[in-house]
């Protein structure tokens, strides 16, 4: 923030499936031939790129890949899957799960065509149900999962400024990092949920972030652009109001 500290927590950790998963990657594709690749995130990219170079299999995979349509859910995600060597082809105009379905409403898929999407195990099924809808084949690998990360100093410093009713603005960049946010803090004090409702900024990435917030009662301010970067300016738009 300008003029003001930044503090970045710590709220889940990667975990790679085995390795042998990039085998099961490349089986699908070659039997299934989709037509679609869908990349929901950056995290996604670099653990199949990860997990293919312990396999010894990351030129069949830039292979494969480009012979598909690749949808990036972002531009970071493009970036990334850009330096990899990978051809993106569709950026939805909403970077979110729900930006991606929007994107297909409008190029009206027909009922032969098939998508894969390489994603964390933590991931609900609105992508699935909501592609199947409209009529598309969806297949769903996941590459990872998440866990919540363990108390550090930087938490306990963190709640101590919450309590003492110095944090300005929270931003919550995805629904687990909500989730683990909660579960990490709540276990270093109990007051949590209502010291954040005090907070003058809380911020969600997007709707699903959104709504896991609702569940603790908390009231937030969706960003229209679901960035990083997006939510980093809304913040400082509505500090700089008060």
């Amino acid at each position: 923030m300008e003029g003001g500290k930044s503090i970045a927590l710590p709220t889940i950790e990667i975990v790679p499936k085995d390795p042998k998963v990039i085998l099961e990657f490349i089986n699908e594709l070659k039997e299934k031939n989709h037509d679609y690749c869908a990349f929901m995130s950056q995290w996604a990219v670099n653990v199949l790129f990860d997990l293919a170079n312990r396999m010894n299999k990351t030129d069949q995979i830039i292979s494969l890949l480009n012979s598909r349509t690749i949808i990036a859910v972002g531009s970071k995600t493009r970036e990334v899957l850009v330096n990899r060597g990978i051809d993106v082809h569709l950026v939805p105009e909403k970077y979110s799960t729900k930006g991606l379905v929007e994107l297909f409403s409008k190029m009206n898929p027909t009922s032969q065509q098939r998508i894969i999407i390489p994603r964390s195990g933590a991931s609900n099924d609105f992508i699935a149900t909501a592609l199947g809808k409209l009529g598309m084949h969806v297949d769903e690998l996941f590459l990872y999962n998440v866990r919540t990360s363990n108390i550090n100093p930087v938490w306990k410093d963190f709640i101590l400024l919450l309590e003492n009713k110095r944090v300005d603005a929270i931003i919550f960049t995805s629904s687990s990092t909500a989730r683990s946010f909660f579960e990490i803090s709540e276990r270093i004090s109990s007051d949590v949920p209502s010291l954040v409702r005090g907070v003058k900024a809380v911020i969600a990435i997007g709707p699903f972030t959104q709504e896991e917030l609702r569940k603790k009662n908390i009231q937030s301010i969706e960003s229209k652009i679901h960035t990083v970067k997006g939510t980093v300016e809304l913040a400082k738009g509505i500090l700089n109001k008060h």
